[in-house]
């Protein structure tokens, strides 16, 4: 049946129409694992339960900050206004893993987080810094908002042309530590113009839509079974 309507659609525009909606169900699938492979772990998720802090905090590096798009196109300008609540967003251009444990103290401990999502380690890759280093960094950062009594969720990125062992060290870490785990939020989206800056690095404004639409159904899970502080009532969770 699929071929005996294409085949009434001109040759071109049956190739667009094959090849957007090949796009379309990738993009569904890989949302659709987000969400079964983070509800899968999510009871095990540290300080689940205790719902201290008010602000929900993104620390990250130019992904987060919105590189090369207005500040209200990042994708925790988006995720805020899915979710229907404000975001503290430190994310900052350039920032190494260590970068980001340096400022953590200031930048989010400080700032009386009750969940706080960590998207690091891509500048870890292209300078080239061994990842048992940026293992450990991310490690601290991690253990430290636990011990403050905040959730932590990590926001697992691959920038790598052939490959990385980023996504093993993700899985890792989210075990050892019990922090919460979205995996692969950047996947498909650099391979592909439509949704990439120029630079191949990092996405465009339509790119971190489809980041913020992906971080905020991989929440779902953990948003349902954890407590949610009095100021974040009305946080926006689909029952």
């Amino acid at each position: 049946m699929i071929s005996f309507i294409l085949s009434l659609i001109p040759l071109p525009l049956a190739k667009r129409t094959v090849q957007r909606s090949l796009v379309f169900l990738v993009l569904l699938f890989t949302t659709w694992g987000l969400v079964i492979g983070c509800s899968s772990s999510v009871n095990q998720v540290k300080n689940l339960q205790l719902g201290q802090g008010e602000q929900i905090i993104v620390l990250g590096d130019s992904i987060a900050s919105g590189y090369g798009v207005n500040p209200e196109q990042a994708f925790p300008s988006v995720l805020s206004r899915r979710l229907n609540v404000a975001i503290l967003n430190q994310g900052v251009a350039g920032d190494t893993t260590a970068m980001g444990l340096a400022r953590l103290q200031t930048d989010v401990l400080d700032e009386n987080p009750w969940l706080v999502m960590v998207e690091l380690s891509g500048n870890d890759y292209l300078q080239r810094i061994p990842e048992t280093e940026t293992e450990e960094n991310l490690r601290q950062i991690i253990t430290q908002i636990q011990a403050q009594g905040a959730i932590t969720v990590i926001l697992g990125i691959n920038v790598g042309i052939v490959g990385d062992n980023y996504d093993r060290m993700f899985e890792e870490l989210a075990q050892e530590t019990q922090a919460y785990l979205i995996p692969q939020i950047l996947k498909g989206l650099l391979r592909d113009e439509r949704y990439r800056q120029d630079d191949i690095i990092h996405p465009n404004a339509d790119g971190h839509e489809i980041i913020g639409d992906r971080v905020f159904d991989g929440l779902q899970p953990l948003l349902k079974a954890t407590k949610i502080p009095p100021n974040l009532e009305n946080l926006i969770i689909e029952r």
